[in-house]
């Protein structure tokens, strides 16, 4: 998957345009990344990357890098 998609995936999940991040925002800076976005990320996982999130994964993401790194 190419980053531009992995970044609408994400701008999906926090109900955000990609313009609004880059891989480098802090999720501190989100008010949109919280307890539902974390969960909408363990289906998108699941659902595009047959990937079961793991809960210690997730409360290691600092960054939207993060994010886009677990996306493999």
């Amino acid at each position: 998957m190419e980053l531009s998609q992995k970044m609408e995936l994400i701008a999906e999940l926090l109900e955000l345009e990609t313009s609004d991040f880059t891989p480098q925002t802090s999720l501190d800076d989100l008010e949109e990344w919280d307890s539902l976005a974390a969960i909408s990320y363990v289906v998108i996982m699941d659902e595009k990357f047959g990937i079961a999130a793991k809960p210690e994964e997730i409360q290691n993401f600092k960054t939207i890098q993060d994010i886009l790194d677990s996306m493999k």
